[in-house]
């Protein structure tokens, strides 16, 4: 209620002060000049008096409303400092974060490069072990399959021989081979049993 009844006083002199300047531009250049020097003491003392209450009354109005005003935007200001702070610390730990990943990247790097050529190496020895067991392997096998064909051709050339010398042997036997040599291949024979 207070603020009401200040208020509708300063909108009074307001309205005064602006009335009164209103009635002085509606005069004249030559009337101006008689009232000013027919004017008083009084009549500037209430001018600067009513200038005095309307902005004593707009400070008092404003006082609490500005305060406040005044205080939230500074709360609001330093909060948006303290956060922009934080975030610059932040960002800052990220960026040392960063460099620091940066920095250990050339020695993964390098140690991911040791560690491929260690399994190439080991890889490569693997390959040519395996790849000598094969080929020992495929070699024990031609080595079986040789004396394999080897026996069977042998047994087939003994065969072949053993034939040709029966044939030959029957031959002989046939055209040379009288009684007498029949008789004592068959003593011999029984003897032998």
């Amino acid at each position: 209620m207070k603020k009401f009844l200040a208020l509708i006083v300063l909108s009074v002199a307001v309205c005064a002060t602006a009335g009164a300047a209103v009635q002085e531009k509606s005069e004249g250049a030559e009337s101006k000049a008689e009232a000013k020097k027919e004017e008083g003491v009084f009549p500037v003392v209430a001018r600067w008096a009513n200038f005095i209450v309307l902005f004593g009354g707009l400070i008092y109005l404003l006082r609490k409303p500005a305060s406040e005003f005044f205080s939230t935007r500074s709360n609001d200001i330093a909060g948006g400092l303290q956060r922009a702070q934080d975030a610059q610390t932040s960002a800052q730990a990220r960026m040392d974060e960063i460099e620091k990943r940066l920095a250990q990247l050339s020695s993964e790097v390098s140690g991911l490069r040791a560690e491929a050529e260690k399994e190439s190496l080991t890889d490569r020895e693997k390959i040519l072990a395996e790849a000598k067991r094969e080929v020992e392997r495929v070699i024990e096998q031609s080595r079986q399959e040789i004396e394999r064909v080897g026996r069977t051709v042998e047994r087939e050339i003994k065969e072949h021989i053993a034939d040709l010398v029966i044939d030959r042997a029957g031959n002989t036997l046939r055209t040379e081979m009288t009684q007498d040599d029949q008789k004592r291949i068959v003593v011999r024979f029984i003897q032998k049993l």
